[in-house]
């Protein structure tokens, strides 16, 4: 029998194996915005596989694109949940010709446990794909999101906004609500980029 330690390596290393990331990067890649102009930045895809934000058939568990959706297009265009979740591709669709995009900060479902190292361990991978991107501005999604790469991006000049966000599920949904920074969405948001330091690029 494998001790403990091993046993929980060979299940990661199986989960790993398991997890379809070419299946959520082609979803993603469907709403991509020619020119982004607001980059929401998440944790990490979640650990079922039947979810994703970009994801046009989820009927269950799905608060971050709801609660977000509502935020950006206003709650009252939003109806039922049910049949806005049947509209989903419309959505999308409204949400990419918008100029909004979503990407998560590790590319793979996290333990709770090692999302703090996790997401230090990628975050010169995703300050590249940031300046790639080129948003206009940039919003943190979660606490501990926030809490790990505000410093770096602000560090790496990049447009990023001062907003400590929780994630809008488990009872978090009103507080999104309250503290998300509507002026983003105007194009009025002050963000907290350092002066541009050329070596930073080298």
């Amino acid at each position: 029998m494998p001790s403990g330690g091993l046993r929980s390596s060979i299940t990661q290393m199986s989960d790993e194996a398991r997890f379809p990331r070419e299946r959520y990067e082609r979803a993603a890649a469907k709403y991509r915005p020619i020119k982004t102009s607001v980059l929401f930045v998440a944790e990490a895809p979640p650990s079922s596989l039947d979810r994703y934000f970009y994801f046009e058939d989820v009927r269950h568990q799905d608060s971050l694109w709801v609660e977000l959706t509502k935020e950006v297009f206003g709650s009252e265009a939003w109806g039922n949940t049910r049949r806005e979740r049947s509209r989903k591709r419309e959505w999308l669709r409204r949400f990419q010709e918008d100029g909004y995009q979503l990407i998560d900060a590790v590319k793979e479902p996290l333990d709770c446990a090692d999302a703090v190292t996790k997401i230090k361990e990628h975050s010169q991978e995703l300050i590249s794909e940031i300046r790639e991107i080129a948003p206009s501005c940039v919003v943190l999604l979660k606490y501990a999101v926030y809490d790990v790469l505000f410093d770096e991006l602000r560090r790496a000049a990049l447009p990023v906004v001062d907003r400590r966000l929780p994630f809008p599920g488990n009872g978090w949904q009103k507080k999104f609500h309250s503290l998300f920074p509507r002026e983003v969405l105007k194009g009025r948001v002050a963000t907290a980029a350092a002066p541009e330091n050329p070596a930073a690029h080298d």
